[in-house]
């Protein structure tokens, strides 16, 4: 299959399931009406304050319905725009914006995609938990993220561990039992639907996950002319599928933050 076809059916999944995520957050249309709600958890809260949203320009890659991306207007962004591949999502998210008298953007892309004119305009590129295991070509997503910011721009990641997906998240009687590879030549398939947060099952169009390793991601954010700033890791679960683990002795890294700048003049490497 080629890049488009991997990104064509994942957006035909994404489609299919952002009615029963509409379903599910209605109240968020009230809380979005109080001055400077955001849905941002602490810790990445305390990243971006630390980094300074006030009058910088800020793109969420991935932002499916959002609700995120909203949360960084209200936290200071002098201006926010959203790409996303559901064309549902990102109707929902307009819709969310103009009830909650947000001045963001939206636009409906394939991220590989986004138009050139975005070239060179972003102080900061926000890509928030689960986005990375949906792209087939890791180094050309971190180009577009090198070409999207300013001299100078920075890439913040808030994502889930890469260990967790080597974990069965629906097995609660042997939760810390590794049932899948960390490496893995070939994306895997699903068709059980994508509804996380009602976690209803269905049978859905099939999609394609990539489950990049830790190494991987990082070289390819190197490889791009992006030199890592900062990297933690944390034991708590922004994915809302493993939240079972947290009574368990042993803990596993549950989620990362990578804080990455663009060099000026970068240049890529192969």
């Amino acid at each position: 299959m080629e890049i488009k076809d991997y990104t064509e059916a994942n957006r035909r999944s994404w489609n299919q399931v952002a009615a029963r995520h509409h379903k599910g957050k209605e109240e968020r249309k009230k809380l979005f009406s109080q001055k400077g709600y955001s849905v941002l958890d602490e810790t990445i809260t305390a990243k971006l304050k630390a980094y300074g949203l006030e009058g910088k320009s800020v793109a969420h890659l991935c932002c499916n319905d959002g609700t995120e991306t909203l949360s960084l207007k209200n936290l200071g962004a002098a201006s926010c725009i959203g790409f996303d591949i559901s064309d549902l999502a990102i109707d929902e998210a307009r819709k969310l914006a103009i009830d909650a008298g947000i001045e963001c953007e939206f636009m409906q892309t394939d991220v590989y995609e986004i138009p050139e004119q975005y070239s060179g305009t972003f102080d900061l590129i926000y890509i928030s938990a689960g986005s990375l295991i949906w792209f087939p070509d890791l180094s050309l997503f971190f180009q577009m993220v090198q070409r999207l910011l300013k001299d100078g721009g920075n890439v913040l990641i808030y994502d889930i561990h890469p260990v967790l997906f080597m974990l069965d998240e629906n097995d609660k009687e042997h939760p810390l039992e590794m049932k899948f590879s960390y490496f893995i030549d070939e994306p895997r398939v699903y068709n059980e639907g994508l509804d996380y947060i009602n976690k209803e099952t269905y049978e859905g169009a099939p999609y394609y996950v990539f489950d990049p390793t830790l190494s991987h991601i990082m070289s390819c954010t190197l490889s791009n002319g992006l030199m890592i700033q900062s990297f933690d890791e944390y034991d708590h679960d922004i994915s809302a599928l493993y939240d079972h683990l947290k009574d368990q002795e042993v803990k596993l890294p549950k989620c990362y933050v990578l804080s990455a700048r663009k060099q000026r003049n970068a240049l890529l490497m192969d």
